[in-house]
């Protein structure tokens, strides 16, 4: 579960540029310069200072928040992910490991559904599916080495995209 929350924490704060947990930094965009992909997110240089593109824009952070802020869940099963939604900041606050369980294995998907480009958001939905495949109360043992084959396409596509 405390992985499942560093890499919920991860994504959000990479996607909603929360600073202290975006993995988001220039020598990541170089990376992306040196694979030669997402050039919409390379980094650009103006005189001596280097801008990096956000990830997602102000009006697409709205939407995300918008979509957690508006979901509701039935009593008991998760905090109430709208506290959680600082539209203000447009972040998320206080996330505990069990929210963190919930966004990342059935909130995520959709909140990211109209908003991401369709290859980032199909890595994340994989992640998302394998979280959930991996936290059942019982796994066929036949089903973890493609457990396990699903868990290297994953960072393999992730490498590609992030």
């Amino acid at each position: 579960m405390h992985v499942e929350k560093n890499v919920c924490d991860s994504i959000i704060g990479t996607l909603l540029k929360i600073k202290g947990k975006t993995k988001d930094d220039i020598n990541s965009r170089k990376d992306l310069v040196e694979m030669g992909l997402r050039l919409e997110l390379q980094p650009k240089a103006h005189g001596k200072r280097t801008y990096l593109p956000p990830t997602l824009s102000r009006l697409e952070k709205r939407s995300f928040c918008d979509i957690l802020r508006g979901m509701k869940v039935p009593i008991g099963y998760s905090s109430n992910i709208r506290s959680l939604v600082s539209m203000k900041d447009l972040k998320l606050v206080g996330l505990k490991s069990h929210d963190c369980h919930v966004l990342i294995q059935q909130l995520l998907p959709m909140a990211i559904r109209g908003i991401l480009p369709k290859s980032v958001r199909h890595v994340i939905t994989r992640i998302c599916m394998f979280f959930n495949s991996i936290c059942q109360k019982v796994i066929e043992p036949t089903t973890l080495d493609d457990l396990e084959n699903e868990a290297i396409v994953i960072l393999c596509q992730s490498s590609f995209i992030f």
